[in-house]
Parts: C-alpha cells; structure tokens; sequence
C-alpha cells in the first residue's frame, strides 16, 4: 500500500474516498467502480490515476480503512466519556439501525460488505481485517474495564461483531431492523454481566 503523507492528501482524493466508502455500504466492491465514485464525488476524470495508482483495489482499501477508522473514532469516544460496553454496542447497532432504515434497507457496512466479498483478495482482506481486528480490541478493552476476563472479553467482542454483521445481512434481506434489535437485546444483557 503507498502511503500518503497527510500534506499529499487533497480534498478530491478525500471525497473520492468517502464516496467509494459509502457506495460499498450499498454496492459491495463489484457494484462500487470508478464511474459511480466519480459521479457521487464529482471528482475528475483525471483525477483516479493521480489519487489511485495501485487501481480500485487501493481505492476500495482506502474507504474501508476510513468507515472503518470513523467508527473506531467514534467507539473511543464513547469509551472515553466512560460508556459501559453494553452502551458502547447499543450505540453501533444504533448507528447501522438509522443507516438501514434511512436507506430502505440497501446500507449495510462497508467493512463487511467487502470482508464478504473479497474475501479471497489478500489487500481487502487485509484492510477488513485490520478494521475488524481494532474493533475487537475496542470492544475487548471496555469489556474488561467493565470488569470481564480478557479472554472472556475477546470472545464477546467477536461474537458482538459477528452478530451484528449477521444481523445486517438479514435486516437488509427480510427489510426489518428486527434482527439488529434482537442481537443488541441479548448481547447487551450478557455484556452486562461480569
């Protein structure tokens, strides 16, 4: 991966991001090319060799990395002002909750959807998983200071994760939010517990 310095950054390269970042919510990698960036950025034509050397696959990396780091900014945050994990987990499933509904159910997370489908791509794969592996250890982290055995807590941060990437997939499927209110309702209650 070719590493930006932040001065090198450019508000066109940023939207560009932030634009394959939300279309992957509701597009997955194939649906998410460079012709549908470039018209939801309104980044120039010239503009994806300049930014993109490394092609979509450094795009798509890129915006899965950014949803991802927004939402571990966010969890911090929460974590910070001294949320509980249970509260913390509520927030996310908040989050995707008004994400899904406010889209008639086509966004789901960008993370997952390209964890789902490229799989088998070493780069987004690896991308995902660095974004997975941050909100465990955030989860993990609370669930402990909650007062959870670490080993308990790295357990129950995966299963939050797994759950809820589960349940987006079925909420988007069978149009209801009810199986993201049914795993928040259950995990929350055993996150609870310590």
């Amino acid at each position: 991966m070719m590493y930006i310095m932040p001065w090198e950054r450019s508000d066109t390269r940023d939207r560009m991001i932030t634009s394959a970042a939300l279309l992957l919510r509701e597009h997955g990698v194939t649906g998410t090319s460079f012709a549908r960036v470039l018209e939801h950025s309104g980044a120039p034509r010239g503009s994806l060799g300049h930014h993109f050397p490394g092609g979509k696959r450094e795009m798509v990396a890129d915006a899965v990395r950014w949803a991802g780091g927004a939402a571990s900014a966010a969890m911090r945050h929460a974590v910070e002002r001294g949320d509980s994990s249970a509260k913390l987990f509520s927030m996310v499933c908040d989050f995707y909750r008004r994400a899904l509904v406010e889209s008639d159910f086509a966004a789901g997370c960008p993370v997952g959807n390209v964890a789902q489908e490229a799989y088998d791509d070493p780069t987004l794969r690896g991308a995902a998983d660095e974004v997975f592996d941050d909100w465990r250890t955030i989860l993990a982290d609370a669930l402990v200071a909650d007062g959870h055995r670490r080993n308990n807590a790295a357990d129950l941060a995966e299963l939050c994760i797994a759950g809820l990437e589960g349940a987006l997939i079925l909420a988007r499927v069978r149009r209801t939010a009810d199986p993201i209110d049914a795993v928040e309702r259950r995990l929350t209650t055993v996150l609870r517990r310590s």
